[in-house]
């Protein structure tokens, strides 16, 4: 009984040890291919934002602590005639928005404004998806948009995120 207790342990954990191994070679081999995936998708919503421009107008701003003391940024970029394109990532109602915002950093003012996902309730929290958020947006100083009115657990983290880009697009630029 007791041989094949230990038997069936040793089978365990070698068969774990294989497994392991193929999930960590397999992560080894797709993390590469997921990076370049991620960062071709973003930069064809840059390329939505601007469809004018040219991939190599946007240049990645380095962290410099950016993204540490400011946890809902991701990652930000420059564009010609000193805009600033923050990626942020804000909780909500439930799962949340990824959005970018290219705020001007001369005047403060945003530039352009585009969501990437957003998980909220469809109708309530996903209208900051919309035209009507992105119109309510465009060409206002970063530190006055209003909140969506029935959406405003979605729409709050949004607008302060947007603020705190406004005031960081000035220290950037």
């Amino acid at each position: 009984m007791k041989n094949n207790i230990l038997q069936l342990t040793l089978f365990l954990g070698v068969t774990a040890a294989i497994a392991g191994g193929a999930l960590a070679y397999a992560n080894n081999v797709t993390a590469p291919i997921i990076q370049e995936n991620n960062e071709r998708a973003e930069k064809a919503t840059l390329l939505e934002m601007y469809p004018e421009a040219d991939l190599s107008e946007f240049t990645a701003v380095e962290d410099d602590g950016i993204t540490s003391e400011h946890p809902t940024i991701k990652k930000v970029y420059q564009y010609k005639d000193g805009i600033v394109i923050f990626q942020c990532e804000v909780s909500g109602y439930d799962k949340g928005t990824v959005f970018l915002v290219a705020i001007n950093s001369a005047n403060g003012e945003v530039d352009n404004f585009k969501t990437i996902s957003n998980g909220d309730t469809q109708g309530i929290g996903s209208r900051i998806t919309t035209d009507e958020f992105r119109d309510s947006v465009l060409g206002k100083p970063s530190d006055g948009i209003d909140t969506l009115s029935g959406a405003t657990i979605t729409s709050t983290p949004v607008v302060e995120a947007i603020n705190e880009c406004g005031v960081l697009a000035g220290e950037i630029q």
